[in-house]
């Protein structure tokens, strides 16, 4: 590999969130990183930093053994996968990637030809809004929001919530 490459800034612009964390203690996070950390404080009073601690303590040894992926979802309903990757043998430092869902969302919209208002929906499902969460939320009815998610498995090739959200991912 050309020794002009530097990692740091390679990891400093990526548009993933990275965080570095050395005995549950945050030594390292990146610029989407910080700016995710910003903005769940600011919208939603969290912390990624203990949201995270958090699912390092209950992954236990499994983050010791080799990357770990996993569907966190935040207090406040926001979907979020993890990716945890153990930086040293004995486990100290880990690497923790922080991937929002709905940032393929757009593209997953694209790919299936999803309308706007199917796209909606689908973001709502992701959040686990049921039929008639939905329905108030966007202002319709609950036959409408069934009708709507019927052309998304149409279009999707899914015939469950539960089978939309892993196609998605």
């Amino acid at each position: 590999m050309p020794p002009s490459i530097r990692f740091d800034a390679i990891v400093e612009s990526l548009a993933i969130a990275v965080l570095v964390f050395r005995n549950s203690r945050v030594v390292y996070s990146n610029e989407a990183a910080r700016q995710l950390t910003s903005r769940l404080r600011a919208r939603h009073h969290s912390e990624l930093s203990v949201l995270l601690r958090d699912h390092l303590r209950h992954l236990g040894d499994k983050a010791d053994r080799g990357t770990t992926v996993s569907l966190l979802t935040a207090p406040h309903g926001e979907p979020f996968y993890i990716y945890v990757t153990p930086v040293d043998p004995d486990g100290t430092d880990v690497a923790v990637s922080v991937r929002e869902l709905g940032m393929t969302m757009g593209a997953f919209s694209q790919r299936y030809r999803l309308s706007r208002r199917e796209a909606q929906i689908v973001e709502l499902v992701l959040l686990g809004y049921r039929n008639r969460d939905i329905a108030g939320t966007l202002g319709t009815s609950p036959a409408t929001i069934k009708k709507h998610l019927t052309h998304v498995f149409d279009k999707v090739g899914v015939d469950t919530r539960t089978q939309l959200v892993s196609r998605i991912a």
